[in-house]
Order: C-alpha cells, then sequence, then structure tokens
C-alpha cells in the first residue's frame, strides 16, 4: 500500500507521469487479454500526433501489424522453442573453444 500511496504522490508532483503511467497500462492491459480492439485502438491514440510518447513505438508496431495481429489472436506461441535456442546458443558460448562436440553433446542433452 506504501507503493500506491507514493505513486499518487509523485501523480500530484507530475501529472504528466499519469498520463504515462496510464497510456502505459492501457497497453499492458491489452497485450495482457489479448484485447484486439483496445490494442489498435491505443495504436490510433499514439498515432494522433508526433507528441505523444510512444508515437515512434506505434508506427514500429504499424509497420508489423499482421504480425502482431497474429500474436494477439493465436494461442500458439514459439517461446518454447526460442528459450531452447537461446539455451544452446548459451550452452554453445560458454563451452567456446575449450570443449569438442563430444562434451557439447553432453552438456545439450543432460542440461549441465
Amino acid at each position: 500500500m506504501e507503493e500506491i500511496a507514493s505513486l499518487n504522490k509523485c501523480f500530484e508532483f507530475y501529472p504528466l507521469v499519469k498520463e504515462l503511467y496510464n497510456t502505459i497500462q492501457t497497453y499492458r492491459g491489452a497485450i495482457q487479454t489479448k484485447n484486439l480492439d483496445i490494442f489498435l485502438q491505443w495504436i490510433r491514440e499514439q498515432l494522433s500526433s508526433e507528441k505523444n510518447p510512444f508515437y515512434y513505438y506505434a508506427l514500429r508496431l504499424l509497420s508489423d501489424l499482421q504480425a502482431v495481429k497474429n500474436a494477439l489472436i493465436s494461442p500458439f506461441s514459439n517461446g518454447l522453442l526460442e528459450g531452447q535456442i537461446n539455451r544452446l546458443k548459451t550452452i554453445k558460448r560458454v563451452t567456446y573453444g575449450r570443449a569438442g562436440l563430444a562434451i557439447l553433446e553432453k552438456r545439450v542433452l543432460y542440461r549441465l
């Protein structure tokens, strides 16, 4: 509760922070709930003026809107695959130049 009180006090002193906070929370809510309508409304609001804090971010999202829409409406994710690729690359970097293929294979298979 102390954090909320501090946040509200910050909003009193800096009204622009409250606007920024609300913008971020709207975006965050749209992504977490996978609500495409709220997300598209958020993009429209941000693109309404170059002075909006996330104008260029929204412009970048708009350039790849189909991929973002698919991520919001599809129940599928490639996160598990990306995690395994990241793990493999990390192991490869750690053992670079010090281990042969046999040791690399063991580290991958036994999660060392």
